[in-house]
């Protein structure tokens, strides 16, 4: 019983994550109860609690975070987007409706976050209780051994979850990874071609920890049909800004900051909404501790 129990959690977990893959890449539609509940393969009577019981957060709720979330990350990282395309790029009707949002979950319209300084508009999503962390306002950063640009074509990968907090969480990676690479194994799907990826699809200051998602990914080379709460999707393809860094377990955040904060407004890019993400090289020439990673972020010229 308690094996049937458990295969009919991964199924919901798997069903629950194909819902919100089509929300993220469709959030500038109208997205109707029917088409996800479609999606999940579950009555549209009963989609609904099913999710919130998932996930501990309304369907309603769910898409109106992202949208705002996404929102307030383009009125921050590019200013050349008017405010009236920000709304309907989130999937608002008009503007009005994407102001009465801001202002009901922000206390601000679109504008005044615009123009707040970093320190201000952290402090602003602390007093929402958006995040709940200490306030750091000193950013270190990790220099990397090399940033250029690439365009690249969609990579088909295999992915595992997690929805909750992550930052700093060594040991929370290392289980992710072992358990998409022995399922990965179990199903032949594992060769020397292998990339090997974490996705990240929130944004970080905005999004409360809790409700923070990433994907442990590997590459697919051939067709595959997800199973359990093993899910298949895409990395999409396009124009990225990438930087290579060697890592100690406790410096990936200083490389983030290094590429958002000192780099990106300095190189004639803008990042766009695609999600950003972690490669991790097969590399040998790295000392004990130490880890080549790099750093993938979608991003368009001003």
């Amino acid at each position: 019983m308690d094996v049937i129990l458990n295969y009919s959690r991964k199924e919901y977990i798997l069903r629950i994550n194909m819902v919100q893959d089509y929300i993220e890449k469709h959030l500038n539609q109208e997205l109707r109860v029917s088409e996800l509940a479609s999606i999940a393969s579950f009555s549209e009577f009963h989609f609904q609690r099913i999710y919130k019981m998932m996930t501990g957060e309304s369907l309603y709720s769910y898409i109106k975070r992202i949208r705002l979330e996404k929102a307030v990350f383009l009125l921050r990282t590019n200013k050349s987007i008017s405010i009236e395309e920000i709304a309907y790029t989130t999937g608002f009707s008009n503007q009005a409706s994407f102001a009465k949002a801001l202002k009901e979950s922000f206390g601000l319209n679109g504008s005044r976050i615009r123009a707040l300084s970093e320190e201000k508009l952290i402090q602003l999503l602390d007093d929402n209780s958006r995040n709940g962390k200490v306030l750091d306002y000193d950013r270190g950063y990790n220099l990397p051994i090399g940033i250029y640009v690439k365009i690249i074509e969609p990579i088909p990968v295999l992915y595992l979850r997690h929805t909750g907090a992550y930052k700093g969480d060594g040991d929370l990676f290392r289980n992710l990874f072992e358990k998409l690479y022995s399922y990965g194994s179990r199903k032949g799907l594992i060769s020397e071609k292998t990339q090997w990826f974490v996705v990240y699809h929130d944004f970080g200051e905005i999004t409360d920890h809790s409700k923070l998602r990433l994907s442990v990914s590997m590459s697919l080379e051939d067709e595959y049909t997800a199973t359990e709460e093993f899910g298949v999707t895409e990395i999409s393809g396009g124009k990225y800004a990438v930087g290579k860094f060697i890592l100690r377990e406790d410096e990936y955040q200083g490389a983030w900051n290094y590429i958002f904060c000192k780099w990106l407004p300095e190189s004639g890019y803008v990042p766009c909404d695609k999600p950003c993400f972690e490669y991790y090289p097969v590399s040998n020439n790295c000392m004990e501790g130490l880890k080549e990673v790099e750093i993938w972020i979608p991003v368009n010229l001003l």
